[in-house]
């Protein structure tokens, strides 16, 4: 059941990059997403997205819970969406990150150290390594390029219990954050735990350089050697059709 939902919500994360081009608007991405998955037969609850031509993170949708209309994408700009397949009560998530036309170039850079990430981490995801096994492996490349990053690099789905944000910078890093009260680094929770196969994680490697942040992943279960992933999408920058 946990395939069958990752199915799901790679086609959920394709009806947005279909949809992604200047002039259409936030909703037509999360109104595809939301249709693919329920004439699929699965269930989400929502979709997380943001866009623009930087990011320093994403949500629910400004919209969903303020008068104000959808944004309309343009030329330039980068979404980043979460999305959440269920099918039978089992879920899987997806990280969707979709470029409209030819982005900045440090979203390229940023898309390469997460999936740098991302490929670490399915490495490390086998059992008789430690759930810190993984986060260390995860971490290294946003280390070395000396990244920020916003959220969980890792953390468990089915059920939900360790989370891995590992000890590279967050948003304290920016002089505003400040205004916000404790915006300081979560700690890793679970680093002991000792990974055994078909266990399912959710990877969401992401790194940012400036104002500019890119966030990659999909689901991937403990396998013998190495993971077994579940996506291929949304593990990499999507690009949008016939633009630029």
């Amino acid at each position: 059941m946990v395939r069958h939902a990752a199915g799901i919500g790679e086609r959920m994360c394709d009806a947005m990059r279909a949809e992604a081009r200047p002039g259409a608007t936030e909703a037509d991405l999360v109104a595809a997403a939301v249709s693919t998955c329920l004439r699929d037969g699965g269930y989400t609850a929502e979709v997380l997205i943001g866009s623009g031509p930087e990011h320093i993170g994403w949500g629910p949708a400004a919209w969903n819970y303020r008068a104000q209309p959808p944004r309309v994408l343009a030329e330039g700009d980068v979404v980043l969406a979460e999305v959440f397949s269920l099918f039978g009560l089992f879920e899987t998530q997806h990280q969707p990150m979709i470029a409209i036309g030819e982005p900045h170039p440090e979203f390229l850079r940023a898309a390469a150290v997460a999936r740098a990430s991302y490929e670490a981490g399915v490495g490390a995801l086998h059992a008789g390594n430690t759930f810190g096994d993984v986060v260390d492996a995860m971490e290294a490349p946003l280390l070395e390029a000396q990244g920020w990053h916003v959220h969980p690099l890792i953390h468990s789905i089915n059920p939900y219990g360790p989370i891995g944000f590992g000890t590279a910078p967050g948003i304290e890093v920016f002089a505003d954050a400040a205004g916000y009260g404790d915006c300081g680094r979560l700690p890793t929770v679970g680093r002991e735990v000792e990974l055994k196969e078909s266990m399912s994680f959710a990877f969401e490697p992401n790194c940012g350089f400036g104002r500019r942040l890119a966030n990659l992943g999909g689901t991937v279960l403990v396998g013998t050697d190495r993971g077994l992933e579940l996506n291929g999408n949304s593990t990499r920058l999507m690009w949008a059709d016939g633009v630029g």
